[in-house]
């Protein structure tokens, strides 16, 4: 059975150089984590100081090797928090129109 755990990231006060040039292999890897559904919700808040990701894998071990992962990693603090249960509100498609 997954377990699923909130990652709180927090970012740096100021945005290096360097750092600004890890954001797109940054989002190519949540993107991939998030289309094979390890990484269920991604969250940046406006002021760019902070992101919440919902992680859902085997076990802790796992969710580090995944943050590991990250190009940003050695620039941010992150908290890791266990949680019981994870909602979301369902997803709604669009109704097929058979033309």
């Amino acid at each position: 059975m997954k377990e699923v755990f909130m990652v709180h990231i927090q970012l740096p006060d100021v945005f290096s150089f360097e750092f600004y040039e890890l954001i797109p292999r940054q989002r190519e890897v949540i993107n991939r984590l998030m289309d094979r559904r390890i990484i269920l919700n991604y969250s940046l808040d406006m002021e760019r100081k902070n992101v919440w990701a919902v992680f859902e894998v085997q076990d802790e071990a796992e969710l580090l090797k995944e943050l590991n992962s990250f190009p940003i990693i050695d620039d941010v603090k992150f908290e890791i928090h266990e949680l019981a249960f994870h909602n979301a509100a369902p997803v709604d498609l669009p109704d097929v129109i058979l033309n």
